[in-house]
């Protein structure tokens, strides 16, 4: 039976007070209401004028706003498209929340939820590309990327079907990684441990039979040179 325009505007009203009150929201009922809240969060969201800007307000309002109804969703064991969910896992990736947003990317995948229209990726991709991106700032600063780099690089390596180019520039990281010395430069001229070289080289011979274009030649070229010194020295 169809609502009446009051009794939707009552049931707007109600559904807004909930979502201030961070409580959640059962998604099974009036999802073209509840899909047009979330809508206007996130045109709200992309209007403001920096990135900190749009990372404090999701990790300050958006999350807590949304997160009680994808948990509820969640605990209740039903599977079926959900916007919400696909958009809090983003929201916990982009402000740094890895471990939730690790956990629940991994639901959404099993349960193939799709991501919103605008990333154009799927979300194996969109979680590769993303963990990629944040290994490599990271590993820049000298920081280290465990756990979450091996928890993703896993599944990347043994799970997710992505391009082949996507799964190359995991494999490259992962080689050229384990060559970074205390400067934070990828040499194999700084590495005395032969078995470090032979898994770093394994490791780029994988990326490069993903996807040929993948420019480690080099690299290797060098791996094997300093492997030869260092036999040699031997």
């Amino acid at each position: 039976m169809a609502l009446s325009p009051a009794q939707r505007h009552s049931q707007r009203i109600a559904m807004e007070q909930k979502l201030k009150r961070s409580q959640a929201l059962d998604t099974t009922e009036s999802m073209h209401m509840l899909i047009r809240a979330l809508e206007t969060d996130v045109e709200h969201v992309r209007s403001l004028p920096t990135i900190a800007d749009r990372v404090e307000y999701k990790r300050d309002v958006l999350l807590p706003r949304w997160v009680p109804t994808v948990e509820a969703y969640l605990e209740s064991g039903q599977v079926y498209a959900n916007p919400v969910f696909a958009w809090c896992v983003i929201w916990l990736f982009d402000v740094g929340d890895l471990d939730k947003a690790l956990d629940w990317a991994d639901i959404a995948i099993s349960q193939q939820q799709a991501t919103p229209d605008r990333l154009r990726s799927n979300f194996p991709t969109f979680v590769a590309d993303t963990m990629l991106e944040w290994a490599q700032e990271t590993a820049g600063r000298g920081e280290s990327v465990e756990p979450y780099f091996t928890r993703t690089f896993e599944r990347v390596a043994n799970t997710w079907r992505l391009h082949e180019q996507v799964t190359a520039k995991w494999f490259k990281f992962a080689g050229l990684e384990l060559l970074r010395n205390d400067d934070g430069q990828k040499t194999a001229a700084g590495v005395d441990d032969i078995k470090t070289l032979e898994k770093a080289d394994q490791l780029l011979v994988i990326a490069e039979k993903h996807y040929s274009k993948i420019g480690v030649r080099t690299a290797r070229q060098t791996i094997a040179a300093r492997i030869r010194k260092l036999t040699t020295q031997g």
